[in-house]
């Protein structure tokens, strides 16, 4: 499969050791694709794609569309596609999505709806 910003089956490379964070505010709305080389924390809403090392959605953050990460930590919601070697689903998580993974750890309370495929 593939998204604007890559292959959903190639994880990005984990971050540098010089890679910037970069936080989207609660009250940013994103309508388009982004990606970055560190790490993202989505506390807004991004309508669209997002590919990096490392994605955290808050628990104010919400994502429709795909999501490629080497490291993913949802406390909010994603609607559409992820694609992740790790993948933590906290108990306040939302996901409607199918999920291409590595490794997937899914906390009590946390609600999930889609397929889930192991990549060895």
């Amino acid at each position: 499969m593939k998204t604007p910003n890559g292959d959903l089956d190639r994880w990005p490379d984990p971050a540098g050791a010089n890679a910037r964070r970069s936080v989207f505010a609660q009250d940013l709305v994103i309508e388009g694709d982004a990606s970055s080389s560190g790490s993202i924390e989505v506390q807004g809403n991004v309508f669209g794609s997002l590919r990096a090392p490392e994605i955290t959605v808050a628990g104010s953050g919400r994502v429709e569309g795909s999501v490629v990460a080497h490291e993913l930590v949802v406390l909010g919601a994603i609607s559409g596609m992820i694609s992740a070697r790790n993948v933590q689903l906290a108990p306040s998580a939302v996901v409607q999505a199918d999920v291409l993974h590595e490794r997937i750890a899914i906390e009590t309370g946390a609600e999930l709806e889609g397929r889930l495929q192991r990549r060895a």
